[in-house]
């Protein structure tokens, strides 16, 4: 019997983290008691077998802060001032994202260090009941990217320095009297390189067809400048090696294979420089059965506190 896991939980583009090393909430991790390339499990696939994440800090968990008050953002020329609704911790970045909601439930998220725009969200009610039916635009394509590099360049310092990924386009279809639209949603996205990984200095621009813009996400921009890593990949690879064979030991589990399907430099909110490594693992019990599953590690590259 084949126990196949439908999806592994990839990098998202979600992008804050706890800036609070002291927090006393989140003592599952502490920097000042790792060595170089020690490797930590900062979320597993929910596969049934019950793999705790060591980083839980990272994993994505909203709660309220006390008296926070209304704040405006200028994007792309307009003004939007919003209410405080939460804040969230998540992973691949070093700090907070304070929420924010207007009274047309336009989120935006701030910078909780800095104040400057962690993600921007037009896309609520009214952005799905009109913006389908608005007619393509000209070589949407084109004009998605040239949108998204004029938005980007105003978070950025240079955007020549970002490698521009342009994603698989996507399209939905909604049918209104009788009449099937589509919308197709274009991301594009300008991430820095740090020893020829891409990090979590980027930000992600979402444009429709219609050459509007739906969402912004903004990552750990400027976090690795005039930083130069010495990463010894044979030692990382052991490291993260190590992990996964001790991580399954504990669940009698032999692991067959493992494949690292994506590697990204991050830095964690006590400051550690970390390769982020998403991993497929196959993996099978005492009666040889088979079980697909995933881990997302970190190995910690560096401290620079």
């Amino acid at each position: 019997m084949k126990k196949t896991i439908l999806s592994l939980i990839a990098f998202i583009l979600c992008l804050t983290s706890c800036n609070s090393a002291n927090d006393s909430r989140y003592t599952s991790y502490n920097s000042a008691n790792d060595s170089r390339y020690t490797s930590y499990i900062c979320d597993s696939v929910n596969d049934g077998i019950g793999i705790s994440a060591e980083m839980d800090y990272w994993n994505g968990s909203y709660y309220k802060k006390q008296n926070m008050t209304d704040k405006t953002c200028f994007v792309n020329g307009k003004k939007y001032t919003a209410a405080y609704s939460n804040s969230i911790i998540d992973k691949m970045n070093s700090y907070t994202t304070d929420i924010y909601v207007d009274e047309n439930y336009i989120e935006f998220g701030l910078r909780d260090d800095t104040g400057d725009l962690s993600f921007f969200n037009l896309m609520n009610a009214e952005f799905f009941n009109t913006e389908p039916y608005l007619p393509d635009v000209k070589n949407p394509r084109d004009t998605a990217i040239s949108l998204a590099y004029e938005i980007a360049s105003e978070y950025v310092d240079d955007i020549t320095k970002y490698t521009k990924i342009v994603e698989e386009p996507r399209t939905n279809y909604k049918e209104k009297n009788g009449i099937t639209y589509e919308i197709t949603y274009y991301i594009i996205t300008f991430a820095k390189k740090v020893n020829g990984y891409f990090s979590s200095d980027y930000i992600s621009v979402k444009v429709t067809s219609k050459g509007n813009l739906a969402s912004i996400q903004i990552g750990d921009i400027n976090a690795f400048e005039n930083i130069s890593l010495d990463i010894n990949t044979e030692v990382m690879n052991q490291s993260i090696s190590d992990k996964i064979a001790s991580t399954y030991k504990k669940y009698k589990l032999n692991v067959k294979a493992s494949n690292i399907h994506d590697q990204k430099i991050v830095l964690t909110p006590n400051k550690d420089i970390c390769m982020y490594s998403h991993i497929g693992i196959e993996t099978s019990d005492i009666t040889n059965t088979e079980i697909r599953t995933g881990l997302q590690i970190l190995t910690v590259l560096e401290n620079i506190t």
